[in-house]
């Protein structure tokens, strides 16, 4: 919702949203607080801000006061200020900003806004109150130091005076995903544009991309629309990428993606060890025969080693040859080799070789780490560190 200029003194009642005087009119709410309205969002916003200032008031302790104050002293600004004080006498205002929809890079413009106009020379918190606030915005929020209550249970808010330190996980999936135009990652062309993301060092325009992915031009600008909301990458004005948040783009497909339960897999047993099978995937001199991209933990050790890997896991064309040609017994127990046949061929692309030996890219490798079990995440973590420190190594 935004701030318009409010007349002092004004009468105010309800009229037909989407009204002439309805898009004028101001709402005067709980305690006394005056808030702007327009167009047809008087009901819904005002709605909003009450159930989310309830939320807070849930959470505080009883004796608490949470009073919506005026703020005709303070256009433009936020949406509302409220005082939260506690019977000791300590008071804190907060800035609440009423969203229903903040996408991640509209944060950072929103925050220095808020930095710019703070309440008379006064220690005032942003807060944000939303019906859902995806975790990307919530953790630049949190970062920034600006609080946030949204419908779904999802809240954030720490100050100094008053002592308050609430953090609540409510939805991590947009409930009524209707009322927001995005596209997710999952899929082969999305994984085949993340990959060209990750890989590639921008600029980067989008039939280049589109090039590199294999996939239409079409389906690569409405997906860099979603990401560019997302902040996980910068585009110039009709132009092309020219930044790429690498780190968090994966971290972002691997909510979308999953190594096994994207692709289809087989555990099997090798009788003589890890060691055994990389042996016989060098195989010949002319190779095992079969197509094949270690990753998991055997190839972060290439980079990263954390711990001995327990587990093989190798991308493999056919899992009905590669389970042949490497002498491997099925089994549901006990596995120490996992056979991954992929739903998409791009995990065989920008491979590395290293003595004999076959290795999926880093980006792909930190995404299967990333959905697996155990210690998969804290390998992927320090894998990143390496990607991070090495980027001319693996980026072309």
């Amino acid at each position: 919702m935004g701030s318009s200029p409010c007349r002092r003194g004004s009468m105010v009642r309800v009229l037909r949203a989407g009204s002439r005087r309805a898009r004028r009119l101001r709402q005067v709410l709980p305690h006394g607080m005056v808030l702007c309205m327009r167009r047809n969002s008087i009901v819904s916003d005002n709605t909003l801000f009450e159930q989310g200032i309830e939320e807070l008031r849930s959470r505080l302790p009883q004796a608490w006061r949470v009073d919506v104050i005026g703020r005709e002293s303070y256009i433009p600004g936020p949406d509302a200020l409220v005082r939260i004080e506690a019977p000791s006498g300590p008071a804190a205002i907060l800035a609440i900003e009423v969203k229903r929809r903040l996408d991640p890079r509209e944060v950072d413009p929103l925050v220095s806004r808020f930095e710019m106009r703070r309440y008379e020379g006064k220690d005032t918190t942003l807060v944000v109150v939303s019906r859902f606030l995806g975790e990307r915005t919530r953790e630049k929020l949190r970062s920034l130091r600006a609080g946030y209550v949204d419908l779904t249970g999802n809240m954030y808010l720490q100050l100094d005076s008053p002592a308050v330190a609430i953090e609540r996980a409510g939805a991590t999936k947009d409930p009524e995903p209707a009322q927001r135009p995005a596209r997710s990652l999952k899929g082969a062309k999305a994984g085949r544009v993340v990959r060209a993301l990750a890989d590639f060092v921008p600029p980067l325009g989008t039939r280049e991309i589109a090039r590199i992915a294999g996939v239409d031009a079409g389906y690569v600008s409405r997906l860099l629309t979603m990401l560019e909301r997302q902040d996980l990458i910068d585009r110039e004005p009709r132009g092309p990428v020219v930044r790429t948040d690498w780190v968090n783009l994966l971290r972002a497909w691997a909510k979308d993606y999953s190594l096994t339960g994207s692709n289809t897999a087989s555990s099997y047993v090798q009788p003589r060890g890890l060691p055994a099978l990389l042996d016989d995937l060098r195989g010949p001199p002319e190779g095992s025969g079969i197509n094949y991209a270690i990753t998991g933990s055997l190839a972060a050790a290439r980079w990263s080693p954390v711990a001995p890997a327990r587990l093989g896991v190798v991308y493999v064309g056919r899992l009905v040859n590669a389970e042949e040609r490497l002498g491997l017994t099925p089994t549901d127990v006990g596995a120490n080799v996992l056979l991954v046949e992929p739903a998409d061929e791009v995990v065989f692309e920008r491979t590395v070789t290293d003595e004999g030996l076959i290795y999926a890219a880093p980006s792909q490798v930190t995404a299967d780490l990333l959905t697996s079990p155990g210690r998969g995440p804290e390998e992927a973590e320090a894998l990143i560190e390496w990607m991070l420190r090495r980027e001319s190594v693996w980026r072309a």
